[in-house]
């Protein structure tokens, strides 16, 4: 067996290890609830800077307000319309 075959049989080997013990499932969800909430914020960011287009109002999409957005959900983008309004 070469070297490719082992590490196959091994990825293999290891996934079905991970797909029998329910402990290993909590991670990968909270994984998915966070790339989840990262779409999501990614999506609002993209439909206000949309609508902002005819007032030329914009938020940048960087990591930070993505993550802002995301996690606090509307709150968290008027609050961001917020700060660019007032300080910056």
């Amino acid at each position: 067996m070469n070297g490719w075959t082992i590490g196959v049989a091994v990825v293999i080997a290891i996934s079905v290890f991970l797909l029998m013990n329910q402990a290993s499932w909590r991670p990968v969800k909270w994984i998915g609830w966070g790339l989840g909430n990262l779409v999501v914020g990614s999506i609002m960011l993209f439909l206000f800077n949309l609508a902002g287009e005819s007032t030329s109002f914009q938020l940048p999409v960087n990591p930070v307000t993505v993550t802002i957005t995301g996690f606090l959900g509307v709150p968290g983008l008027a609050t961001l319309v917020v700060i660019k309004q007032f300080l910056l």
